[in-house]
Protein backbone atom coordinates (compact mmCIF):
# COMPACT_ATOMS: atom_id res chain seq x y z
CA UNK A 1 0.00 0.00 0.00
CA UNK A 2 2.58 2.29 0.30
CA UNK A 3 3.10 2.79 -3.58
CA UNK A 4 -0.64 4.31 -3.32
CA UNK A 5 -0.40 6.94 -1.05
CA UNK A 6 0.39 9.97 -3.29
CA UNK A 7 -2.43 8.43 -5.73
CA UNK A 8 -5.04 8.54 -2.63
CA UNK A 9 -3.91 12.25 -1.54
CA UNK A 10 -4.25 13.29 -5.37
CA UNK A 11 -7.67 11.90 -5.22
CA UNK A 12 -8.39 12.77 -2.33
CA UNK A 13 -7.72 16.59 -3.79
CA UNK A 14 -9.28 16.11 -6.91
CA UNK A 15 -13.15 14.97 -5.21
CA UNK A 16 -12.55 18.09 -2.26
CA UNK A 17 -12.21 20.02 -5.24
CA UNK A 18 -15.11 19.31 -7.46
CA UNK A 19 -17.83 18.23 -4.44
CA UNK A 20 -18.22 20.80 -1.85
CA UNK A 21 -19.37 19.84 1.32
CA UNK A 22 -18.17 15.89 1.07
CA UNK A 23 -16.67 13.98 3.44
CA UNK A 24 -13.32 11.85 3.07
CA UNK A 25 -12.42 9.05 5.10
CA UNK A 26 -9.23 7.07 4.72
CA UNK A 27 -8.35 3.52 5.91
CA UNK A 28 -5.77 0.49 5.43
CA UNK A 29 -2.30 -0.42 6.42
CA UNK A 30 -0.98 3.05 6.04
CA UNK A 31 -3.65 5.52 7.59
CA UNK A 32 -3.23 3.08 10.53
CA UNK A 33 0.38 3.03 11.05
CA UNK A 34 0.27 7.13 10.11
CA UNK A 35 -2.73 8.59 10.73
CA UNK A 36 -1.75 12.20 10.90
CA UNK A 37 -0.26 12.08 7.55
CA UNK A 38 -4.00 11.10 6.04
CA UNK A 39 -5.55 13.49 8.28
CA UNK A 40 -4.02 16.19 6.30
CA UNK A 41 -5.64 15.21 2.81
CA UNK A 42 -8.82 13.78 4.99
CA UNK A 43 -11.54 14.37 6.78
CA UNK A 44 -10.97 11.65 9.33
CA UNK A 45 -9.23 8.12 9.04
CA UNK A 46 -10.57 4.82 10.65
CA UNK A 47 -7.63 2.32 11.62
CA UNK A 48 -7.30 -1.13 12.16
CA UNK A 49 -10.14 -3.27 12.07
CA UNK A 50 -13.16 -0.86 11.18
CA UNK A 51 -15.59 -3.75 10.29
CA UNK A 52 -17.85 -2.88 12.24
CA UNK A 53 -17.40 1.20 13.05
CA UNK A 54 -17.40 2.58 9.74
CA UNK A 55 -20.44 0.74 8.66
CA UNK A 56 -22.29 2.44 11.93
CA UNK A 57 -20.73 6.11 11.56
CA UNK A 58 -22.00 5.55 8.37
CA UNK A 59 -25.38 4.73 9.21
CA UNK A 60 -25.90 6.96 12.18
CA UNK A 61 -24.29 9.35 10.00
CA UNK A 62 -27.10 9.68 7.13
CA UNK A 63 -29.86 8.07 9.46
CA UNK A 64 -29.48 11.02 12.22
CA UNK A 65 -27.78 14.12 10.05
CA UNK A 66 -28.79 16.77 7.49
CA UNK A 67 -25.50 16.58 6.03
CA UNK A 68 -22.13 15.17 5.96
CA UNK A 69 -20.17 18.39 7.39
CA UNK A 70 -22.22 18.08 10.49
CA UNK A 71 -20.27 15.06 11.41
CA UNK A 72 -19.04 16.27 14.78
CA UNK A 73 -22.54 16.36 15.98
CA UNK A 74 -22.05 12.02 16.07
CA UNK A 75 -21.02 10.65 19.09
CA UNK A 76 -17.10 10.04 17.83
CA UNK A 77 -15.76 8.66 20.81
CA UNK A 78 -17.57 5.72 20.33
CA UNK A 79 -16.06 4.73 17.08
CA UNK A 80 -13.23 2.21 17.31
CA UNK A 81 -10.13 3.15 15.88
CA UNK A 82 -11.32 6.58 14.48
CA UNK A 83 -8.40 9.32 14.05
CA UNK A 84 -9.38 13.08 13.47
CA UNK A 85 -7.33 15.99 13.90
CA UNK A 86 -8.85 18.62 11.87
CA UNK A 87 -10.78 21.67 12.07
CA UNK A 88 -10.02 22.37 15.99
CA UNK A 89 -11.42 18.56 16.10
CA UNK A 90 -9.30 15.83 17.78
CA UNK A 91 -10.00 12.41 18.29
CA UNK A 92 -7.82 9.06 18.56
CA UNK A 93 -10.17 6.01 19.56
CA UNK A 94 -7.77 2.76 20.39
CA UNK A 95 -7.36 0.29 17.69
CA UNK A 96 -9.06 -3.06 18.01
CA UNK A 97 -8.92 -6.26 16.95
CA UNK A 98 -11.93 -8.45 16.25
CA UNK A 99 -13.27 -11.88 18.02
CA UNK A 100 -13.10 -15.04 16.27
CA UNK A 101 -16.77 -15.12 16.86
CA UNK A 102 -17.38 -11.50 15.77
CA UNK A 103 -15.74 -12.69 12.73
CA UNK A 104 -17.95 -15.33 12.53
CA UNK A 105 -20.54 -13.34 12.38
CA UNK A 106 -19.71 -10.81 9.59
CA UNK A 107 -22.01 -10.92 6.57
CA UNK A 108 -20.48 -11.76 3.12
CA UNK A 109 -18.89 -9.08 1.10
CA UNK A 110 -21.09 -7.94 -1.16
CA UNK A 111 -20.28 -8.25 -4.95
CA UNK A 112 -23.14 -6.62 -6.86
CA UNK A 113 -23.27 -3.60 -8.70
CA UNK A 114 -19.37 -4.02 -10.14
CA UNK A 115 -18.57 -5.11 -13.84
CA UNK A 116 -17.73 -8.73 -13.30
CA UNK A 117 -17.50 -9.75 -17.06
CA UNK A 118 -14.49 -7.22 -17.85
CA UNK A 119 -12.75 -8.09 -14.73
CA UNK A 120 -12.63 -11.53 -15.90
CA UNK A 121 -12.10 -11.22 -19.56
CA UNK A 122 -8.84 -9.65 -17.94
CA UNK A 123 -8.15 -12.36 -16.00
CA UNK A 124 -9.02 -14.79 -18.60
CA UNK A 125 -6.59 -12.92 -21.10
CA UNK A 126 -3.48 -13.01 -19.04
CA UNK A 127 -3.87 -16.05 -16.85
CA UNK A 128 -6.50 -18.46 -18.80
CA UNK A 129 -8.44 -18.27 -15.75
CA UNK A 130 -11.74 -16.41 -14.30
CA UNK A 131 -10.08 -14.96 -10.48
CA UNK A 132 -11.21 -13.51 -7.70
CA UNK A 133 -9.99 -13.19 -4.37
CA UNK A 134 -11.21 -14.45 -0.91
CA UNK A 135 -10.35 -14.22 2.75
CA UNK A 136 -10.37 -16.94 4.97
CA UNK A 137 -8.25 -16.31 7.72
CA UNK A 138 -7.28 -13.44 9.90
CA UNK A 139 -3.75 -12.22 11.30
CA UNK A 140 -0.39 -13.73 11.89
CA UNK A 141 1.62 -14.70 14.87
CA UNK A 142 4.71 -14.41 13.71
CA UNK A 143 7.26 -11.55 13.47
CA UNK A 144 9.63 -11.92 10.35
CA UNK A 145 11.59 -8.64 10.09
CA UNK A 146 10.71 -7.05 7.09
CA UNK A 147 6.80 -7.90 7.36
CA UNK A 148 4.25 -5.26 8.27
CA UNK A 149 0.83 -6.18 9.91
CA UNK A 150 -1.23 -3.01 11.65
CA UNK A 151 -4.23 -4.03 10.42
CA UNK A 152 -4.75 -7.51 11.22
CA UNK A 153 -2.41 -7.87 13.66
CA UNK A 154 -0.76 -10.69 15.47
CA UNK A 155 -3.59 -13.40 16.63
CA UNK A 156 -4.77 -16.00 14.25
CA UNK A 157 -8.46 -15.51 13.30
CA UNK A 158 -10.55 -18.17 11.34
CA UNK A 159 -13.86 -17.76 9.73
CA UNK A 160 -16.67 -20.21 9.48
CA UNK A 161 -16.58 -22.65 7.36
CA UNK A 162 -20.04 -22.75 6.14
CA UNK A 163 -19.67 -18.91 5.39
CA UNK A 164 -16.95 -19.97 3.48
CA UNK A 165 -18.25 -22.05 1.30
CA UNK A 166 -21.41 -19.86 0.69
CA UNK A 167 -19.32 -16.93 -0.48
CA UNK A 168 -17.41 -19.87 -2.77
CA UNK A 169 -21.05 -20.20 -3.76
CA UNK A 170 -21.62 -17.25 -4.61
CA UNK A 171 -18.63 -16.68 -6.82
CA UNK A 172 -19.35 -19.83 -8.71
CA UNK A 173 -22.61 -18.01 -9.56
CA UNK A 174 -21.10 -15.22 -10.83
CA UNK A 175 -19.11 -17.41 -13.17
CA UNK A 176 -15.57 -17.41 -11.35
CA UNK A 177 -13.78 -20.75 -12.13
CA UNK A 178 -10.95 -19.97 -9.79
CA UNK A 179 -10.02 -18.74 -5.97
CA UNK A 180 -7.18 -16.59 -4.85
CA UNK A 181 -6.77 -17.54 -1.36
CA UNK A 182 -5.60 -14.11 -0.20
CA UNK A 183 -4.62 -15.12 3.53
CA UNK A 184 -1.15 -14.32 5.29
CA UNK A 185 -1.49 -18.02 6.54
CA UNK A 186 -3.72 -20.17 5.08
CA UNK A 187 -2.16 -23.41 5.72
CA UNK A 188 -1.22 -22.72 9.31
CA UNK A 189 -4.11 -24.35 10.78
CA UNK A 190 -4.06 -28.20 9.03
CA UNK A 191 -7.24 -29.13 10.59
CA UNK A 192 -9.28 -26.01 9.37
CA UNK A 193 -6.79 -26.58 5.81
CA UNK A 194 -7.69 -30.25 5.88
CA UNK A 195 -11.70 -29.44 6.67
CA UNK A 196 -11.51 -26.86 3.60
CA UNK A 197 -10.04 -29.33 1.21
CA UNK A 198 -12.38 -31.58 2.35
CA UNK A 199 -15.29 -29.61 1.29
CA UNK A 200 -13.93 -28.27 -1.98
CA UNK A 201 -13.43 -32.22 -3.22
CA UNK A 202 -15.94 -32.03 -6.32
CA UNK A 203 -16.26 -28.69 -6.91
CA UNK A 204 -15.46 -26.75 -10.57
CA UNK A 205 -13.06 -24.45 -9.19
CA UNK A 206 -9.26 -24.16 -8.64
CA UNK A 207 -7.49 -22.25 -6.05
CA UNK A 208 -4.05 -21.05 -5.73
CA UNK A 209 -3.16 -19.71 -1.54
CA UNK A 210 0.74 -18.79 0.19
CA UNK A 211 1.66 -21.38 2.55
CA UNK A 212 4.37 -21.37 5.05
CA UNK A 213 7.24 -23.81 4.14
CA UNK A 214 6.53 -25.84 7.72
CA UNK A 215 3.98 -28.09 8.67
CA UNK A 216 2.58 -29.62 5.11
CA UNK A 217 3.36 -33.19 4.27
CA UNK A 218 2.83 -35.41 1.57
CA UNK A 219 -0.55 -36.21 2.37
CA UNK A 220 -1.68 -33.08 2.97
CA UNK A 221 0.06 -31.96 -0.38
CA UNK A 222 -1.67 -34.88 -2.19
CA UNK A 223 -5.23 -33.53 0.03
CA UNK A 224 -4.62 -29.95 -1.31
CA UNK A 225 -3.78 -30.88 -4.89
CA UNK A 226 -7.09 -33.32 -5.03
CA UNK A 227 -9.19 -30.35 -3.96
CA UNK A 228 -8.33 -28.23 -6.64
CA UNK A 229 -5.13 -26.86 -5.62
CA UNK A 230 -3.33 -25.61 -8.60
CA UNK A 231 -0.42 -23.34 -7.19
CA UNK A 232 0.95 -22.15 -4.44
CA UNK A 233 3.40 -19.39 -3.02
CA UNK A 234 6.11 -19.94 -0.68
CA UNK A 235 8.11 -17.30 1.02
CA UNK A 236 11.55 -19.19 0.83
CA UNK A 237 13.38 -15.69 1.27
CA UNK A 238 16.93 -16.67 1.10
CA UNK A 239 19.70 -19.86 0.86
CA UNK A 240 20.88 -19.10 3.98
CA UNK A 241 20.24 -20.03 7.57
CA UNK A 242 21.94 -16.95 8.54
CA UNK A 243 19.84 -14.87 6.89
CA UNK A 244 16.88 -16.91 7.50
CA UNK A 245 17.55 -15.83 11.29
CA UNK A 246 18.26 -12.55 10.36
CA UNK A 247 14.58 -12.26 9.07
CA UNK A 248 13.89 -13.82 11.58
CA UNK A 249 11.77 -16.29 9.67
CA UNK A 250 11.66 -19.55 12.43
CA UNK A 251 12.16 -21.82 9.17
CA UNK A 252 15.09 -23.67 8.00
CA UNK A 253 16.82 -23.63 4.45
CA UNK A 254 16.14 -27.28 4.49
CA UNK A 255 12.11 -26.82 5.26
CA UNK A 256 12.55 -24.33 2.48
CA UNK A 257 13.38 -27.11 0.31
CA UNK A 258 11.73 -29.63 1.94
CA UNK A 259 7.99 -27.40 0.95
CA UNK A 260 8.88 -27.14 -2.26
CA UNK A 261 9.60 -30.96 -3.12
CA UNK A 262 6.75 -31.71 -1.18
CA UNK A 263 3.83 -29.69 -3.79
CA UNK A 264 5.60 -30.23 -6.56
CA UNK A 265 5.41 -34.28 -6.45
CA UNK A 266 1.81 -33.62 -5.52
CA UNK A 267 1.86 -31.79 -8.87
CA UNK A 268 1.07 -28.78 -7.50
CA UNK A 269 3.05 -25.69 -9.17
CA UNK A 270 5.56 -23.91 -6.76
CA UNK A 271 6.03 -20.40 -6.92
CA UNK A 272 9.03 -18.68 -4.49
CA UNK A 273 10.13 -15.03 -3.37
CA UNK A 274 13.38 -14.54 -2.24
CA UNK A 275 15.23 -11.30 -0.93
CA UNK A 276 18.87 -10.61 -1.69
CA UNK A 277 21.08 -7.58 -0.61
CA UNK A 278 19.34 -7.75 3.47
CA UNK A 279 20.75 -5.90 5.77
CA UNK A 280 23.27 -8.08 7.43
CA UNK A 281 24.29 -10.51 4.78
CA UNK A 282 26.74 -10.77 2.04
CA UNK A 283 27.84 -11.40 -1.32
CA UNK A 284 28.22 -14.78 -0.83
CA UNK A 285 25.03 -15.24 0.65
CA UNK A 286 23.12 -13.97 -1.62
CA UNK A 287 25.24 -15.99 -4.74
CA UNK A 288 24.10 -19.03 -2.60
CA UNK A 289 20.44 -17.78 -3.09
CA UNK A 290 20.63 -17.58 -6.65
CA UNK A 291 22.27 -21.46 -6.57
CA UNK A 292 19.31 -22.32 -3.91
CA UNK A 293 16.64 -20.90 -6.46
CA UNK A 294 18.22 -22.69 -9.18
CA UNK A 295 18.65 -26.16 -7.52
CA UNK A 296 14.59 -26.03 -6.65
CA UNK A 297 11.71 -27.47 -9.08
CA UNK A 298 10.05 -23.96 -8.98
CA UNK A 299 7.66 -22.86 -11.24
CA UNK A 300 8.04 -19.02 -10.90
CA UNK A 301 10.45 -17.49 -9.32
CA UNK A 302 10.58 -13.35 -7.98
CA UNK A 303 13.52 -11.50 -6.36
CA UNK A 304 13.39 -8.72 -4.83
CA UNK A 305 15.67 -6.36 -2.80
CA UNK A 306 14.33 -5.10 0.63
CA UNK A 307 11.32 -3.22 0.96
CA UNK A 308 11.31 -2.15 4.70
CA UNK A 309 7.82 -1.38 4.95
CA UNK A 310 6.75 1.10 7.55
CA UNK A 311 5.31 -0.60 10.49
CA UNK A 312 8.06 -3.31 10.15
CA UNK A 313 11.13 -4.05 12.41
CA UNK A 314 13.29 -3.78 9.25
CA UNK A 315 12.05 -0.12 8.76
CA UNK A 316 13.15 1.15 12.77
CA UNK A 317 16.47 -0.71 12.04
CA UNK A 318 17.70 0.64 8.61
CA UNK A 319 19.48 4.09 8.08
CA UNK A 320 19.20 6.91 5.38
CA UNK A 321 15.43 6.12 4.80
CA UNK A 322 14.96 8.43 1.82
CA UNK A 323 11.00 9.59 1.50
CA UNK A 324 11.56 11.68 -1.65
CA UNK A 325 12.84 8.45 -3.44
CA UNK A 326 11.47 5.84 -5.49
CA UNK A 327 8.54 4.49 -3.19
CA UNK A 328 6.07 4.07 -6.06
CA UNK A 329 7.63 1.49 -7.99
CA UNK A 330 7.48 -1.84 -6.85
CA UNK A 331 9.24 -5.27 -7.82
CA UNK A 332 12.22 -3.37 -9.28
CA UNK A 333 15.93 -3.44 -7.83
CA UNK A 334 15.69 0.26 -5.82
CA UNK A 335 16.65 0.78 -2.61
CA UNK A 336 14.81 3.62 -0.63
CA UNK A 337 17.29 3.01 2.04
CA UNK A 338 21.44 3.60 2.74
CA UNK A 339 22.55 -0.03 1.33
CA UNK A 340 26.06 -1.31 1.10
CA UNK A 341 24.89 -3.73 -1.78
CA UNK A 342 25.31 -2.47 -5.44
CA UNK A 343 21.73 -2.36 -7.46
CA UNK A 344 23.45 -2.20 -10.59
CA UNK A 345 25.23 -5.38 -9.32
CA UNK A 346 22.34 -7.01 -8.10
CA UNK A 347 19.89 -6.02 -11.12
CA UNK A 348 22.60 -7.81 -13.34
CA UNK A 349 22.67 -10.90 -10.88
CA UNK A 350 18.32 -11.10 -10.97
CA UNK A 351 18.56 -11.04 -14.47
CA UNK A 352 21.09 -13.36 -15.22
CA UNK A 353 19.40 -15.92 -12.87
CA UNK A 354 15.66 -15.07 -14.01
CA UNK A 355 17.56 -16.18 -17.53
CA UNK A 356 18.97 -19.28 -16.11
CA UNK A 357 15.62 -20.33 -15.04
CA UNK A 358 14.10 -19.45 -18.09
CA UNK A 359 16.36 -21.70 -19.47
CA UNK A 360 15.91 -24.52 -16.89
CA UNK A 361 11.83 -24.23 -17.41
CA UNK A 362 12.30 -24.92 -21.36
CA UNK A 363 14.57 -28.10 -20.48
CA UNK A 364 12.05 -29.12 -18.18
CA UNK A 365 9.26 -28.77 -20.89
CA UNK A 366 11.54 -30.29 -23.81
CA UNK A 367 11.30 -33.63 -22.26
CA UNK A 368 7.80 -33.78 -20.90
CA UNK A 369 6.34 -33.45 -24.13
CA UNK A 370 9.63 -36.07 -25.51
CA UNK A 371 7.29 -39.43 -26.19
CA UNK A 372 7.81 -42.66 -24.32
Amino acid sequence: MVTTSKAAFRIAQAVRDRIKGCLLVAGGPLPTLYPERYARHFDMVFRGEADTSFPTFCQELFTILPSPALFARLPLTLYDGLYINRNGIHVNNPVVHHSESQIRSFPLPDRTDFDHSAYQRTWFERHGVKTTSLITTLGCPFSCDFCSKPVFGNVFRKRDLDSVFEEIRQVRFLDYDSLWIADDNFTLDTGFLKEFCLRMMGLPIRWSCQSRVTGIDKNMALLMKAAGCSKVYLGLETGTDAVLRIMKKQATVSDGANAVRVFHDAGIAVAAFFIVGYPGEDVASIEQTFRYALELPLDDVSFNVPFPLPGSRLFDRVSGLDNGKDWAVENEVTFVYKSEFDPQWLESRISQTMAAVAARRKRFARREVQPA
